[in-house]
């Protein structure tokens, strides 16, 4: 604690401040210095999240065929039969399809209930027909065998529970078999995950347990397919693709009524995709454009806390709002990102065909509109019932990797690589409160800032206790010719 002034009765406190305030001048600068950095970087963060989360997740997503499929597929006669799902490969093919056997898995089930009080906490050491192999009597197992296959063999101790054991024939994925127990009747059911295969076998002390051993096998056939009068044809599974139209079989085929397939052009989902794509992609154009068109105030810096503390709140945050404008007005960063994103529209075309967005009805808007995407529905559901492959083909490219979408895909990650040199965000996070990388330009900078800081504070609390210091000398000074002045006045008087 500082007592000053008593001897000369200056505001020494005032004095020693007013003298410092010149001396802070660079601290407040750098403080504004860093403040405008910290600010600038989250601006970056802000755009960087939208980028992110407009490329990654919703780009991505657009850029699957099955978000522009084309086409749709309907059955009529027996609807029981089968269901259908056109995929962007349909040739509009009209299929007349009769179903004469469903695709199985083999299975087996015990030959009688484990017992009456066998519950799934049940021991395996407690069901009747347990015999435990080795030495002590206490291990189980159970042999998967498929013809061409490797066995696989899972073993169990007589401390496991019928709940245990089926808990591990069911995420063993090597297996690739699954087990249940009916709680009703008592019975184990073993079943390969697979269709169409016989040629899966059990075996080991564990059927023994479980009453499966002398059971019967049943399932493991194959499904049996007539397709537009051919011979049945055979597949090992009850979902496959034929030209284009994926089919899952349900139930045999009702005799004399076949199920009647025919896919045609549905403009449907392909228009309610690319309208969604163009608002996402305006949506990121707008914020980029309006941070690269805000007005800067050079004369509104961040403000200090000692100026924040002689002002209202309102006019505070006046204050600020025009500090924080035009931080990022012309930024290199984001006038490339805008520069590919609309390089990406101009040059998406289907070659040959004379296709591109504008001749489907997709468009940019009036200059000052800095690139904004406007869609004509009716010249696109047009295009797309005239030419559905070049749409898709515009879109996604004919590998399905070198479209429209694939292509703004790419660009965006050169501002994002961008974006995560200079400020220290992530190319692939759209986290708003993740921590910086230090190591990037702008970390870089800060830590530069606060080491500058930190110096300048240590010197200017070196100063201003030199100020004390001397102004202590001074009224030691004061007050030892006051006690003399009031020495030689008392001898005086006498």
């Amino acid at each position: 604690m500082r007592i000053s002034g008593l001897a000369s009765g200056m505001d020494i406190d005032s004095i020693v401040k007013q003298m410092m305030q010149a001396k802070r001048v660079p601290l407040d600068k750098l403080t504004q210095q860093k403040q405008t950095i910290e600010w600038k970087r989250d601006f970056y963060r802000q755009i960087n999240s939208q980028l992110v989360d407009f490329r990654n997740n919703k780009l991505w997503k657009y850029k699957t065929s099955s978000e522009l499929n084309p086409y749709k597929a309907e059955v009529s006669g027996d609807k029981d039969a089968i269901s259908v799902k056109a995929t962007s490969s349909t040739n509009q093919v009209k299929m007349t399809v009769e179903v004469q056997q469903l695709a199985t898995q083999r299975s087996i089930t015990s030959v009688s209930s484990l017992g009456n009080n066998v519950t799934k906490n049940t021991r395996l050491d407690s069901l009747a027909g347990a015999v435990g192999e080795g030495d002590d009597g206490k291990q189980f197992s159970l042999t998967v065998s498929r013809s061409g296959g490797k066995d696989v063999t899972l073993e169990f101790s007589s401390s496991d529970t019928i709940d245990s054991v089926i808990r591990k024939i069911n995420s063993d994925t090597q297996a690739n078999v699954t087990a249940a127990l009916d709680e009703t009747t008592g019975k184990i059911t073993l079943k390969s995950k697979e269709y169409g295969n016989q040629n899966v076998d059990f075996g080991g002390n564990l059927m023994d347990a479980f009453n499966l051993s002398g059971s019967s096998y049943v399932g493991g056939d194959k499904a049996e397919v007539s397709i537009n009068g051919s011979d049945p044809l055979e597949y090992s599974s009850n979902t496959f693709t034929v030209n284009g139209v994926e089919i899952t079989l349900l139930a045999e085929t009702e005799a004399g009524k076949p199920s009647i397939i025919t896919s045609k052009t549905d403009s449907t989902k392909v228009l309610e995709t690319i309208k969604s794509f163009i608002s996402d992609y305006n949506s990121v154009l707008a914020t980029i454009n309006g941070k690269l068109n805000e007005e800067r105030y050079r004369n509104f810096p961040p403000l200090t806390d000692e100026q924040k503390s002689g002002m209202k709140e309102d006019d505070i945050k006046r204050w600020q709002e025009k500090a924080q404008s035009g931080l990022l007005r012309n930024d290199e960063i984001l006038t490339k990102a805008v520069w590919d994103m609309r390089d990406a529209v101009t040059r998406a075309e289907v070659k040959g065909a004379s296709i591109n967005l504008s001749s489907i009805g997709i468009t940019t808007g009036e200059y000052y509109e800095n690139g904004k995407l406007v869609l004509d529905e009716d010249k696109l559901k047009k295009a797309i019932e005239d030419n559905p492959d070049a749409v898709l083909e515009l879109f996604v490219g004919a590998d399905g990797t070198s479209g429209f979408f694939n292509k703004l895909y790419d660009n965006l990650m050169g501002p994002l690589e961008s974006l995560s040199e200079r400020a220290g965000t992530s190319k692939y996070s759209t986290s708003l409160t993740d921590a910086y990388n230090t190591e990037s330009v702008m970390g870089k900078e800060l830590k530069s800032v606060n080491d500058r800081i930190s110096d300048l504070q240590k010197k200017l609390t070196t100063l201003e206790s030199k100020y004390y210091s001397q102004f202590t000398a001074m009224e030691t000074a004061i007050n030892k010719m006051n006690s003399q002045s009031s020495s030689i006045t008392n001898l005086l008087s006498q």
